[in-house]
C-alpha cells in the first residue's frame, strides 16, 4: 500500500513538470519576440542550470549516502557548464555537444541506481529542460520564425494530458514499480516540447 509520503513525492514530480512547461513556454516567448540574442540566452541558461547542479551536488553531499560516480559526473558537468562564453554559432554547437555527453553519462548514472530514480526526478526534468532550451536555441541559429504560437500551445497541451496519466499511473501503482518507468515517460512528455521546437 502505498504511504502519504510516496502520494506526496508524485505530486511533488507533477507540480515541478507542471511549472516546467510554464518556463518553456516563458523561454519560447522571449526567442520569439527576440528578446535576448541567442548566444546570450545560452550563457544566461548555462547560469542557471550550473546553479541547479551545484545545488544538487550540495543535496548529495547532505545525503546518507556517498555516491563518488555520481559526484564524479557532477564535477565533470560543472566544468563543462564553466567553459568561456560562446562568441560563435560553431562554439556553441560544440560547447552544447560536450553538454549532451556529459548529460547522458549523469543520466545513466542515475537511471542505472534504483535509489536515484525517486530521488532524482526532480534533476531528470532540469535535465531535459536544459535540452530543450539547448535544441531552441540551436533551431534559433538557424531558423527566425516568429510564429510559432500554434505549434508551441499543441505540444504544451500534449505535454499536460501525458502529465496527467503520470500521475494517474505513479499513484495508482504499487511502491516496486513506481519510478521503474518514469524516465522513459518524462522523456516522452518532453518529447512533445522538442517536437515544437524542432518546428521553430
Amino acid at each position: 500500500m502505498k504511504t502519504k509520503e510516496q502520494n506526496k513525492l508524485v505530486d511533488k514530480v507533477v507540480e515541478q513538470l507542471r511549472q516546467t512547461a510554464i518556463d518553456l513556454e516563458e523561454f519560447q516567448v522571449q526567442m520569439a519576440l527576440g528578446k535576448a540574442e541567442a548566444l546570450d540566452k545560452y550563457e544566461e541558461i548555462k547560469k542557471t542550470f550550473n546553479l541547479f547542479i551545484h545545488d544538487s551536488q550540495h543535496k548529495i553531499n547532505e545525503g546518507k549516502e556517498k555516491l563518488t560516480e555520481l559526484h564524479t559526473k557532477f564535477d565533470e558537468l560543472i566544468v563543462q557548464l564553466a567553459l568561456g562564453k560562446a562568441e560563435s554559432k560553431e562554439v556553441f554547437i560544440e560547447q552544447k555537444k560536450k553538454l549532451l555527453l556529459k548529460l547522458h553519462d549523469l543520466e545513466v548514472s542515475i537511471k542505472t541506481n534504483k535509489t536515484l530514480n525517486s530521488m532524482y526526478a526532480f534533476l531528470l526534468i532540469e535535465i531535459e529542460k536544459f535540452k530543450i532550451q539547448l535544441e531552441a536555441l540551436e533551431q534559433k541559429f538557424d531558423k527566425n520564425k516568429e510564429d510559432v504560437k500554434h505549434t508551441f500551445e499543441n505540444a504544451k497541451k500534449e505535454f499536460n494530458t501525458v502529465v496527467e496519466k503520470i500521475k494517474a499511473k505513479y499513484s495508482s501503482e504499487p511502491e516496486e514499480t513506481q519510478w521503474e518507468h518514469f524516465q522513459n515517460e518524462i522523456s516522452e512528455a518532453f518529447g512533445h516540447f522538442r517536437n515544437a521546437f524542432s518546428k521553430v
